[in-house]
This record gives structure tokens, C-alpha cells and sequence, in this order.
């Protein structure tokens, strides 16, 4: 897969505060089950405001799917929120539906296990329109890296 062909999501939008998580392979190449399969090597890019980060995440194909699915529901409904948590907890972004079809996402971010650094950040200024090239960014992630096995 080159570089150009790696599925990138952006959660937000330039004059407003951006996430950027790009998707560079799995972390164990040769694994086919759930639990070593589906860690996937996704640095995470953040600016918002005065702040940028980067952030050398690994996230789960699962947690990529619940979030599109929560996403889908929140665009459908244009009410809600939809979640996106990682396990390590590397990363948690809300998605929230306000009044008129406005759009929020706070987030929390750590740079390294154990360090203490946190980043807390909330992009406004956006509406539902932001929402389906998430989703279709999310979906194009899904087929490049799909969830392997179930958990047992």
C-alpha cells in the first residue's frame, strides 16, 4: 500500500480544528485473531487552536467500526452523539449533534502511556454536513483494514 493509497480520517476542518488519524498497517502483520490482529498502527495529528500534537497511537480496527456505525446513526437521526475510545486510551473523541444540526468534538489525547500529558480540545464551527466524508474516510479504513475474528 503506498502512501498516498493509506486511509486517512479527518475529523473537522482547517479554520475550525482538525484530528487527523492516518492508518499505516496492522501491528501484527502475521495475526489473524481478534485480540493481535486488529491493533493497527495509527498516528494521530492534532490541531486545534494555538495547539498541535502528534501522537504515535495504535488503535483498533473494532473501535474504528463502532465509531463510523455511532456516526451513521448521529448523521441519520441529526441527533445524539457518537464516541470514538481506544482501549489504550490514546484517544477519546465525542461527536455531538447541538441544536440546528451544529456540530462538536471534544476529545482527550495522552502523547505516551504513564507520562501525565493530556491534551483536552473541542472543535466548533462545523455542522452535519462534516459528517459523510468521516463516514466514507471510516468505511475506506474499514476495507483496507478490516476487523479480523471475534473475540472469544
Amino acid at each position: 500500500m503506498t502512501e498516498s493509497e493509506r486511509p486517512t480520517v479527518v475529523i473537522g476542518a482547517a479554520e475550525a480544528g482538525t484530528v487527523t488519524i492516518s492508518a499505516l498497517g496492522r501491528v501484527h502483520g502475521s495475526a489473524s485473531d481478534f485480540w493481535d490482529g486488529n491493533w493497527l498502527h495509527t498516528p494521530v495529528d492534532i490541531a486545534v487552536g494555538g495547539f498541535t500534537g502528534d501522537i504515535p497511537a495504535s488503535l483498533r480496527a473494532e473501535e474504528f467500526r463502532a465509531f463510523r456505525e455511532e456516526l451513521e446513526r448521529v448523521y441519520a437521526d441529526l441527533t445524539g452523539t457518537a464516541t470514538l475510545k481506544s482501549m489504550e486510551d490514546w484517544l477519546h473523541l465525542t461527536v455531538a449533534v447541538e441544536a440546528r444540526g451544529l456540530i462538536t468534538v471534544t476529545g482527550r489525547a495522552i502523547d505516551a502511556h504513564g507520562s501525565g500529558n493530556q491534551l483536552h480540545f473541542r472543535i466548533r464551527g462545523l455542522d452535519q454536513s462534516y459528517l459523510p466524508p468521516v463516514i466514507s474516510a471510516l468505511i475506506a479504513l474499514e476495507e483496507a483494514f478490516p476487523v479480523l475474528g471475534t473475540p472469544q
